[in-house]
């Protein structure tokens, strides 16, 4: 996830809370601001040692606030800071912890940059969920219920949701600005019925992320396949996301022998679609596999960097600038994982 623009430093304490009374940590906006800022810059204390987690997925302690570089007053006038959510994850699937600024290494159009932000603040999120309500899902639409659910229930107070559902057209079931209330009657009258438009479904959402009032921004998919009535192609679909500052990710409820096209094309053009977002696909055949994708988006989405730099070339010529984010010193020899996007548009005069 990239983004423009500075916040402001802020440290999130340790807590031993569960899951359930977390906030969540989300991924930010794309979107280039011009800015005056006077920081004033505190120290901070060592960073903690990743906590342990059980196989149920627990949410880490916060460990790390907002450092920069230097610890001195800064000026910044008319600069662009670039800004790049990234999720690591060990190979068990746990977020790690306690990584600092030498733990990075960023290049922007293969120029190496120097990072002068880290943060993992706790901030909310505007979330679009799309749900594929096409008659194939007939037998599965209790678990997508359930999926649901369970986003609203783990989410910060303060995100808001819109609802996509997806037949033959995409519908909003939900807009952002509708009470909480709302969403339980809605989600349970959600009926199966026709073809598959996941891709307008998807465009639509982006859409919807445009106008919504926080700065971060996602997006979940839930299918059991691939696309089969849609007006826009994956490609324009792919295009679209490379502009949108929103990580997407895929829950595909696959049969584990697909006999439709659709079916066994959806598991590559997902990861296709979600990949150059930042996110990623979750294949699930089961109710319990579909509750542990969901428990992991949420856990993923809560504990993330934010990388910030000011980009060596400061043209602002609207091109695509490719990022190449990896973890450097003693993190880039432990078995690590690292999802981010995977560039950006520069600014345009």
């Amino acid at each position: 996830m990239v983004r423009v623009g500075a916040r402001s430093p802020r440290v999130v304490q340790n807590s031993s809370k569960t899951p359930e009374h977390l906030p969540r940590l989300r991924s930010g906006t794309f979107s280039h601001c011009l800015l005056t800022l006077v920081v004033t810059l505190a120290s901070f204390g060592p960073l903690s040692a990743q906590d342990s987690i059980d196989d149920a997925v627990r949410v880490l302690p916060s460990a790390v606030g907002s450092t920069f570089a230097s610890t001195r007053p800064v000026v910044l006038a008319n600069v662009d800071l670039v800004l790049v959510n990234v999720t690591v994850l060990d190979q068990a699937g746990r977020a790690v912890s306690g990584l600092a600024l030498t733990n990075f290494a960023v290049t922007d159009q293969k120029n190496r940059q120097t990072i002068k932000y880290l943060s993992n603040e706790d901030e909310p999120i505007s979330l679009v969920v799309v749900l594929d309500v096409s008659a194939s899902m007939a037998t599965r639409v209790q678990q997508e219920r359930r999926a649901f659910s369970d986003l609203v229930s783990t989410s910060n107070p303060q995100d808001d949701f819109c609802l996509i559902v997806v037949s033959d057209k995409p519908r909003i079931a939900l807009h952002f600005d509708d009470p909480t209330s709302d969403m339980a009657p809605v989600v349970n009258t959600l009926q199966p019925d026709g073809t598959t438009a996941l891709w307008d479904g998807m465009y639509l959402g982006i859409k919807e992320l445009k106008a919504a009032r926080h700065q971060r921004k996602a997006m979940v998919v839930i299918s059991d396949g691939g696309d089969n009535h849609s007006r826009y192609t994956e490609s324009e679909l792919r295009s679209l996301l490379k502009e949108a500052d929103a990580e997407v990710y895929a829950i595909g409820l696959f049969d584990r022998y697909a006999t439709r096209i659709e079916e066994k094309k959806g598991p590559l053009q997902l990861d296709e679609v979600t990949s150059v977002t930042g996110g990623r696909v979750f294949s699930v055949h089961d109710a319990a596999q579909l509750s542990r994708a969901v428990t992991q988006i949420s856990y993923e989405l809560r504990n993330q960097y934010v990388l910030g730099y000011y980009p060596s070339d400061r043209s602002r010529d609207g091109k695509w600038r490719k990022l190449d984010i990896r973890l450097a010193g003693s993190a880039s020899q432990a078995k690590l994982r690292l999802y981010t996007k995977k560039g950006y548009y520069a600014a345009s005069e």
